[in-house]
């Protein structure tokens, strides 16, 4: 018998339901992207999506940097282009390590990731397909890995575009952990909020610039939904709206509920905790 060497492969790809998708869409992605890693011969992957944080939600952003970093190997899955989705791998073709991307047959290439290779799978999920998917994802995924290993020079992307010297994350020592935090989530929501705007006015289509009304108040439930159910926020909806670790959430995540009334934004709260609670009861 042969022993497997353990790898860590971080998963980029959406999780939360965005147009054209449904939430249960990219769980069952998910679950192929585990499947194909588990074919690789020769390795063992512990696999899991970057943005995972053990429920640490104050140091989420710091953990993903940390994750995306770390991992042996990355795929990330580009369909429908989340803005979320896109930011992180930028930040893994800074870091230059072993990526591979894979999309849906219903997502355009993007231009600036054209030098890499795409895998690209059946937006339905057709059996066939997905299995022949799994099995060329999981050659590639041993090659990629392989060849990094043995290549001294070996580049994802940078490569394609000259010398460069490929940043790594230093550990630090520091007298007040908590500051250091904030100013780390401080840094990171400025960089996402600017790449966000990037994506709005460079790729997306002049009717796109704009949510609509129920489609902002969907998404919004469901990031309130996410915060009840890791804070066990299910007190007074009313109490909630004034506390300040919510706006903060609220304002990380880039919902400006201004426009709202008060009590449009009481019943998307009260309706979050209701199916948060339902959620964690079953």
């Amino acid at each position: 018998m042969t022993t497997k060497e353990i790898k860590e492969c971080g998963i980029i790809m959406p999780i939360a339901a965005m147009p054209g998708y449904k939430s249960d869409h990219w769980a069952e992605v998910k679950s192929i992207i585990k499947e194909a890693t588990e074919l690789v011969e020769g390795f063992e992957f512990k696999t899991s999506i970057v943005s995972d944080s053990n429920g640490e939600i104050d140091v989420i952003h710091k953990r993903i940097v940390q994750n995306i970093y770390n991992a042996d190997i990355v795929v990330c899955d580009i369909s429908g282009k989340n803005p979320n989705v896109m930011f992180e791998l930028g930040m893994r073709l800074t870091f230059d390590k072993p990526t591979i991307i894979i999309k849906d047959d219903d997502t355009e290439y993007i231009f600036d990731t054209g030098l890499i290779e795409h895998i690209t799978y059946p937006k339905d999920l057709r059996f066939t397909k997905v299995v022949l998917f799994k099995e060329e994802l999981a050659r590639k995924i041993k090659a990629t890995y392989e060849k990094a290993q043995s290549t001294p020079d070996f580049s994802t992307f940078l490569g394609n575009f000259g010398q460069f010297k490929v940043p790594s994350l230093d550990q630090t020592t520091v007298t007040d952990a908590n500051q250091y935090i904030l100013e780390e989530l401080g840094f990171l929501r400025k960089e996402l909020n600017s790449f966000k705007n990037e994506v709005a006015v460079t790729k997306m289509p002049q009717s796109s610039f704009r949510r609509t009304k129920s489609d902002f108040i969907r998404e919004l439930q469901h990031s309130i939904e996410k915060y009840i159910i890791a804070n066990l926020e299910f007190g007074n909806a009313i109490e909630l709206l004034e506390n300040n670790d919510f706006k903060n959430y609220l304002d990380m995540n880039d919902f400006n509920v201004e426009a709202l009334t008060r009590n449009t934004f009481l019943r998307v709260v009260r309706e979050a905790q209701e199916n948060a609670l339902n959620s964690l009861q079953k």
